[in-house]
């Protein structure tokens, strides 16, 4: 018995060690998907190629984000991560280019850090190129998940499309071009 609650114990460290060597940062949503997907990029992985950088994304369904309990271990190891980034002074990149009041933020924050600690399965995932200078966006890589659960991955990358003024695709072009 001691063994399995050793290996448990294991495997649970090194999910949370996994967790923590990402730095996933919101950039949108969308409300079209069953109540809705906030999506986040990873910024340990943006790959910056003269004017075109490249970033994993994934969005996560609304109804998960607010469904974790936040009184359980995982729910307090998040508020706890996301209360010191509030008191060092931490501004998300998403409020950097769109207005924000300070309560906004804090949600912000709390679901960067649930995304990042948290083992909720991706609704999507796309590994995206970026042309700051003609605001063009393509994916590289493609994974969704229906709600039914089932998968489809595409490892063909699309061609280049012009990114609308508003939207998700706008914030993630200014976040990540803001000097191209």
């Amino acid at each position: 018995m001691r063994i399995i609650s050793a290996c448990t114990l294991t495997l649970t460290l090194a999910s949370f060690a996994q967790a923590a060597d990402v730095d996933w940062k919101m950039y949108g949503t969308a409300a079209a998907i069953d109540g809705g997907v906030v999506c986040f990029y990873e910024e340990k992985s943006i790959v910056a190629q003269a004017n075109n950088p490249r970033a994993w994304t994934k969005c996560l369904l609304q109804k998960d984000l607010d469904s974790l309990d936040l009184d359980g271990e995982l729910g307090k190891k998040i508020v706890d991560s996301s209360a010191r980034k509030v008191i060092k002074g931490y501004v998300p990149p998403i409020g950097v280019v769109e207005d924000m009041d300070f309560d906004q933020a804090i949600g912000v924050i709390q679901y960067e850090e649930t995304a990042n600690l948290s083992n909720i399965q991706p609704h999507a995932r796309f590994f995206y190129e970026l042309n700051c200078s003609e605001r063009m966006i393509r994916r590289l890589s493609t994974y969704v998940r229906d709600l039914k659960g089932k998968e489809g991955f595409d490892e063909k990358p699309s061609d280049w499309e012009y990114v609308p003024p508003e939207g998700s695709g706008a914030r993630l072009l200014k976040i990540l071009c803001p000097m191209r």
